[in-house]
């Protein structure tokens, strides 16, 4: 028996899912302190996702098989929220959808500030919604393309952003201790 959710367009319900991204940021943010470069382009193994240097810029991969197991380094997990938020942003206003290759990572200690501010464009997009829009699968696109609501996307989001600086926090910990001997 599978058992519906409901659809969580009060702004209670809101209130504890942006409640719970904002406690990560902060906890990230702890955790990341001091990131060096180096502890970012360290890779757990050879043939994982990583970010490149391209005319001075660093940008991310993102073939259409990951690898297996996907094993990417600290510097690509610190890319990747920049490139889908910013994907799911563009799509949600209607915009041209930036190619993965296009978009910039601003290196260690840019990274949170720039995740940061995508989100809170994130939390003003979704603010700027009534809950008919939200229930409604008219703006629903990035990461899924049917017809559920789209406060469904804002549940993801909030869900991918907070596993994506989990697996930050993790792989800087791994990084130090296995990077660095």
């Amino acid at each position: 028996m599978v058992r519906r959710l409901p659809v969580p367009t009060d702004p209670d319900v809101r209130r504890v899912l942006d409640r719970q991204v904002e406690l990560m940021l902060h906890l990230a943010g702890e955790v990341m302190d001091g990131v060096t470069l180096d502890e970012c382009l360290w890779r757990p193994t050879s043939d994982g996702w990583t970010v490149h240097q391209r005319d001075g810029r660093w940008f991310g991969e993102l073939d259409e098989e990951p690898p297996d197991p996907p094993t990417p380094s600290l510097g690509w997990v610190m890319w990747h929220p920049i490139w889908w938020l910013s994907v799911l942003l563009a799509d949600a206003r209607g915009e041209p959808t930036p190619a993965a290759e296009s978009i910039e990572w601003p290196g260690p200690t840019e990274s949170l500030p720039t995740i940061t501010g995508l989100w809170r464009e994130w939390m003003d997009l979704l603010d700027g919604l009534s809950p008919d829009q939200l229930a409604s699968p008219e703006h629903t696109g990035f990461p899924y393309r049917d017809e559920r609501p789209f406060v469904h996307i804002a549940g993801w989001a909030s869900m991918e952003l907070t596993k994506n600086l989990s697996e930050m926090c993790q792989l800087r910990r791994i990084a130090r201790q296995l990077g660095s001997s």
